[in-house]
């Protein structure tokens, strides 16, 4: 995934793509989500690829907000809604993934698909961790506007919380239906599953991004002819 590699120069079109989308101001929750999904679907989609791609994003909100001064939060708190709708339709790829696994393959054991599906529970805390990282990192504006909807996510739930647990209860409810309880061949199988999983997944988010980009144009066509 190039747009998320270490290298501080790959960072930077991610970053400051989003930062520039808070300061221009001009539909900033479905722009964020359009950029997210485009990143998320460059590559893999596991855990550490969504967090890398999460912070990017935070960090280039964050910036992008800092121009608003005291009236930052508004343009922030859209931008993490977008990036919040990215995720939730980045949990619903890996779980289109890991149901074509489920229908296709016969051979795998529950343990070969189990640790994509523990990924899904730990989206919510890696999201909220990460704005609140981001948080510690920024000017006072931006740092409350995070710290409130941290707060707020861990006392009332999130969207990506909500879609990835039930995401998640549903796989496993599947799990048990279509696979056999055989040990998996052993860590480097279980690896190996897990990893064609994760670009799997980053497959079908393309497609989902895809379409959910040709729907938005053909709606916007619409309206500017009406």
């Amino acid at each position: 995934m190039g747009t998320v590699n270490s290298d501080t120069s790959h960072n930077q079109p991610l970053e400051g793509a989003i930062k520039d989308v808070v300061e221009a101001d001009n539909n900033i929750r479905e722009n964020v989500r359009r950029i997210t999904l485009n990143a998320l679907s460059d590559g893999k989609l596991d855990l550490d690829e969504i967090s890398q791609v999460t912070r990017l994003v935070a960090n280039g909100a964050g910036v992008g907000a800092v121009i608003y001064g005291p009236d930052g939060r508004n343009p922030l708190a859209k931008a993490v809604e977008g990036l919040n709708d990215a995720l939730c339709t980045a949990a619903e790829a890996s779980k289109l993934a890991i149901e074509e696994a489920c229908s296709h393959v016969n051979t795998f054991g529950k343990q070969d698909l189990q640790h994509a599906i523990n990924d899904l529970n730990e989206l919510e805390t890696m999201y909220l961790e990460t704005l609140n990282d981001v948080a510690k990192e920024t000017s006072e504006t931006v740092s409350e506007t995070l710290n409130d909807l941290v707060r707020h996510g861990r006392l009332s739930g999130t969207a990506i919380g909500q879609k990835a647990s039930e995401t998640a209860k549903l796989l496993n409810d599947q799990l048990s239906e279509r696979l056999s309880e055989t040990v998996s061949a052993g860590v480097d199988s279980a690896s190996k599953v897990t990893s064609n999983l994760a670009y799997a997944a980053a497959g079908f988010l393309e497609a989902i991004a895809q379409t959910l980009d040709k729907k938005l144009t053909s709606k916007s066509s619409e309206n500017a002819h009406k």
